[in-house]
């Protein structure tokens, strides 16, 4: 008679702790996150051939030599498939980093090339941007909406001679997906026509998602679109 009884309070608190882990309960609803919206996409990662003729653009080697003797450290004898770069990212940046980019705007992805450096130690990726809207530009480059410009990001795949793919990525950073809609916050450097991303946030399906793992920009994810932006909008200085 006791052991049935053990057995039935056994099999009731089991049933509570299953309806408690269940069940949210009020204001414990968890902000959608970059992991919870999607698996890890390393079809973002643009691809790079370890073996590949060196261009014969100007402004391309010059590019590729400010990423010699790079972290990365790229090395077909590795024995993994994936390198990541930790504690890379600034978790400081406010939710809309105006102050700390000088360009700012809306605009699409229309393609993606990743590319070594010139002693193939590295790797990035560089970003083709249709510019539907620009917010913010108070950097010394020439842009308006409906240009094309050129972004840049640490990280791709490099294709090794085995056929082996190898994955390089920072720890906290995405890399935007061809097709899809940013609203991108940028760096520039004076003389040159490509930008660095500082971070972003992605526009899909009517909603708003943080690009980077930055705990400040969580806040926004899974907002409603419209509503994002006409703030977005409130926010931008008056060019």
């Amino acid at each position: 008679m006791t052991h049935r009884i053990l057995l039935s309070i056994s099999l009731i608190l089991i049933c509570l702790a299953v309806l408690l882990f269940i069940v949210p309960t009020p204001g414990s609803v968890r902000p959608i996150t970059i992991s919870q919206r999607q698996k890890f996409d390393e079809s973002r990662y643009p691809i790079a051939d370890y073996i590949s003729a060196e261009s014969g653009d100007p402004k391309r080697r010059s590019r590729a030599e400010k990423h010699n003797k790079s972290r990365w450290q790229v090395n077909p004898n590795g024995l993994s498939d994936t390198t990541v770069i930790v504690d890379n990212t600034d978790q400081t940046l406010p939710s809309l980093p105006f102050e700390q980019s000088p360009i700012v705007l809306i605009g699409q992805i229309t393609d993606s090339q990743a590319y070594l450096s010139q002693d193939k130690s590295g790797i990035y990726s560089s970003l083709t941007v249709q510019v539907n809207e620009l917010l913010k530009n108070s950097s010394k480059a020439s842009l308006a909406s409906d240009s094309r410009i050129e972004v840049e990001r640490e990280g791709g795949r490099v294709r090794f001679p085995s056929g082996r793919l190898h994955l390089y990525i920072t720890d906290g950073q995405e890399m935007p997906k061809v097709g899809l809609r940013y609203v991108l916050f940028l760096s520039d450097a004076p003389g040159e026509d490509v930008f660095g991303i500082v971070s972003a946030y992605e526009l899909k399906d009517g909603s708003v998602y943080a690009l980077d793992n930055l705990k400040n920009q969580k806040v926004f994810d899974g907002a409603d679109e419209l509503t994002f932006l006409k703030n977005l909008r409130s926010k931008a200085p008056r060019q």
